[in-house]
């Protein structure tokens, strides 16, 4: 629902910066130009300037946009600063060289060379871009043109003054031209892009369809697409519509590594793509169509695909259902959520605590307190019945009292029985606790009991 901030690409592009200025490594220019086009173009709304905090991830969500009246995130901070700095890294040098990173419309002047480049591009609708020098004298020095690792060894063209020169560059470096230039000279670079897939790294399969350096989105519905425009709610960046089942989406048939050949362009619209033919159901989705994901805005899309052999789908999508059934129904009753022990939830929900504690079991992250802790929940409707909590079950001798609006809910002794798992307990909140906040923020304390520990608790709802 959540998925990546527009600030943690923020904060990786000025790494990849730092690291390419003392490095000279071109593999990151090749992570700066991905997260360029793909994350940082795509963050902010071409109509009205909203902003993007968080870019779901999961098939058939949607983003939301900041308000400027209302909302200033950190993404919104580091967003107005983003679309600013398209002209950084285009260009580098050294003592006798000149380094062309990024295919960007642009001019530089490098005044010791005596030298201004144009370049003239509609990159990455287009696959070439045109260089034209001008030169105070005719003077020889190196020009590298930067071979993006998408594009094969070989493929990239270099045409200088209309004539194509031998070119043995490989893929994820620089070709170096060395020739004594003049005054008017041009270089024509051509980047055929071809199309091609790439896993999650977690080996799980999800696939996404890059077509060059762009990944490519499929928008699907503007059903269900409430909070377009955020307001200035606690956690009004996230989008709240229902999310939908990972089973109802379409995915691909990917029966060999020849699939992208079933994978056509569109003529009518440039760089869209045509996937019906590797689309299970076969029947669902004909008109889906992939476009970069920088052109998907106001609806829910698809950015990466389940993926399997044509045997394998169908059993895939009934086991998903199976397996997701229980799990929606709570997600979608859920009105807010805390994961205790994470950074960004806890901060999200105005963490307060003494003495408390973190750490990690089997996999889930938890927060204790021999004195006190709490969260603030956004419930606007003032539609919470159910407070839903998970603790570690193998805890003993813990003694500990909840708290929801400053009323006791419960009173909780822990006694070992559930060893070796998580349990999950439900608490009933009585209507007139839930009305006496007319905000609808709804604060939720455990309180040791004097001498002993909270439990250790995993995950904190509140439930329609």
């Amino acid at each position: 629902r959540e998925g990546p901030e527009t600030c943690n690409t923020y904060n990786m592009m000025k790494l990849s910066r730092q690291l390419f200025l003392t490095s000279g490594n071109v593999r990151y220019i090749d992570y700066y130009e991905r997260a360029m086009y793909n994350h940082i173009l795509s963050s902010q709304h071409p109509g009205h300037g909203g902003l993007v905090y968080f870019t779901p991830m999961r098939p058939g969500h949607y983003r939301v946009y900041s308000n400027p009246e209302k909302t200033f995130w950190c993404c919104v901070g580091s967003g107005i600063e983003n679309h600013t700095k398209y002209g950084e890294l285009i260009y580098a040098h050294s003592s006798n060289g000149l380094y062309v990173n990024l295919f960007v419309p642009s001019k530089v002047d490098w005044k010791d060379k005596g030298l201004a480049l144009v370049q003239e591009t509609t990159y990455p609708e287009s696959e070439q871009s045109m260089l034209t020098l001008s030169l105070d004298q005719s003077q020889r020095f190196d020009i590298n043109v930067r071979h993006p690792q998408w594009l094969a060894d070989g493929e990239m063209i270099i045409e200088i003054n209309g004539e194509s020169i031998p070119s043995e560059s490989q893929s994820g470096s620089y070709m170096r031209i060395n020739r004594m230039w003049s005054d008017g000279d041009q270089i024509r670079v051509h980047l055929p892009m071809s199309t091609y897939g790439e896993y999650m790294p977690d080996g799980s399969p999800y696939m996404a369809i890059l077509h060059g350096p762009l990944v490519m989105a499929a928008p699907t519905t503007t059903d269900h697409t409430e909070g377009l425009i955020a307001d200035d709610s606690r956690m009004g960046q996230v989008s709240p519509g229902i999310l939908y089942p990972r089973s109802a989406m379409p995915m691909l048939v990917i029966d060999d590594d020849r699939w992208m050949e079933r994978v056509q362009r569109n003529s009518s619209q440039p760089l869209s793509l045509d996937i019906s033919e590797i689309l299970y159901p076969s029947d669902e989705g004909k008109e889906l169509q992939l476009v970069p994901f920088y052109q998907v805005h106001d609806t829910r899309y698809i950015l990466y695909w389940q993926t399997g052999t044509k045997e394998e789908v169908k059993h895939m999508r009934e086991e998903l259902a199976e397996k997701e059934g229980a799990l929606m129904d709570m997600e979608n009753q859920t009105i807010a959520r805390v994961r205790p022990g994470q950074q960004q939830p806890e901060s999200e929900h105005n963490f307060q605590g003494e003495n408390t504690s973190t750490g990690v079991l089997m996999n889930q992250h938890w927060r204790q307190s021999t004195n006190w802790f709490s969260y603030d929940m956004n419930d606007p409707g003032r539609e919470a019945r159910v407070l839903r909590l998970i603790y570690y079950g193998g805890d003993a001798n813990r003694h500990f009292h909840i708290y929801f609006n400053d009323n006791h809910l419960a009173e909780v002794r822990l006694d070992g029985s559930d060893e070796n798992r998580f349990s999950e307990r439900s608490y009933a909140l009585p209507v007139w606790v839930v009305d006496g906040r007319e905000d609808g923020i709804h604060t939720v304390r455990f309180e040791a009991v004097e001498g002993s520990t909270t439990g250790r608790i995993a995950d904190v709802r509140i439930l329609r």
